[in-house]
């Protein structure tokens, strides 16, 4: 199996790998808004009315504030050092090859540890904390059922890789990438 194409990365679906990437990395963020809240709930009994407000406002902000705001930074200082350069994609026997202007690599299968099907993109993982994103806009149906195969046929899906399939579909009728 022999498959080549050309793609650009761009934000959005950057973004969304991101996100794959760091969830894990969020929670604890999170879990600090959600105690930060219940510290709310249990200030209201007192007399000091002002301190449950406060404690609330920044339960809600660790929750929902704080990861955005962590992943818009990584998302940028990656897309400021490396993203939105075009690049070539060779999927073959041997592995992954991307080349682009500033190079060439080769990642190898056996390296792989898992592969995700996200919308118009593939995450391969290398290990805990490393991934690549490959995006796939390049690739026409029959290419992406191949690759789908190819994949299936190492055993490196995580998950449903028929439930990514149609994930694939929905986003091609304008999906959002969460």
């Amino acid at each position: 199996m022999l498959i080549r194409f050309d793609a650009t990365p761009d934000r959005v679906r950057m973004t969304a790998a991101y996100r794959r990437l760091f969830r894990g990395f969020f929670r604890p963020y999170q879990g600090t808004g959600v105690l930060l809240c219940l510290l709310a709930v249990v200030a209201l009994v007192p007399d000091p009315a002002y301190v449950a407000p406060i404690l609330a406002g920044t339960g809600v902000l660790f929750i929902f504030f704080s990861p955005a705001l962590l992943l818009h930074r990584l998302v940028t200082n990656a897309w400021r050092y490396g993203g939105g350069i075009p690049s070539s994609w060779e999927i073959s026997e041997d592995g992954l090859r991307c080349a682009d202007e500033r190079g060439e690599s080769l990642i190898r299968w056996t390296a792989v540890t898992r592969v995700e099907w996200l919308p118009d993109q593939l995450l391969l993982w290398l290990g805990v904390g490393r991934m690549i994103a490959v995006p796939l806009v390049g690739l026409s149906a029959e290419q992406r059922d191949e690759l789908m195969g190819f994949i299936q046929e190492r055993g490196l899906f995580s998950g449903r890789p028929t439930l990514a399939a149609s994930n694939d579909q929905s986003s091609s009728e304008g999906g959002s990438d969460r």
